[in-house]
Formats: structure tokens, sequence, C-alpha cells
């Protein structure tokens, strides 16, 4: 079972912003689920994400 991650604990994962972390959620790039007001990340859309990056970094 993937674990629920929140913004903070996604961005020590992904090094990236505030604001690239909602463009990605938007945009639907990262996954995520809502759990009343809050957003989560799995850490499979995490695995999935880094996994697109590296196949379009190969192509």
């Amino acid at each position: 079972m993937s674990k629920l991650l929140n913004e903070a604990e996604v961005r020590k994962l992904i090094p990236i912003g505030h604001s690239k972390y909602y463009e990605l959620i938007g945009s639907g790039a990262l996954r995520s689920v809502r759990i009343g007001r809050r957003r989560f990340v799995t850490e499979q859309a995490i695995a999935d994400y880094i996994s697109g990056l590296d196949e379009a970094a190969a192509a």
C-alpha cells in the first residue's frame, strides 16, 4: 500500500517549488487525491512521475 504524502513531503523527494508542485498537479503530470480540503500524492504517483521523466530523457 502506498503512503499518502503532503506537499512538504513531496517537495523533499522532488526538488520543486510550491508553484511547480501545483502546476504539475493541475496539469495531471503528478497524480493526486483529495481528502476533504487537503490534497495528497501517493508514493506510486511520484515513482510514475520520475519514471516518465526518465523515459522522456531517453527519447
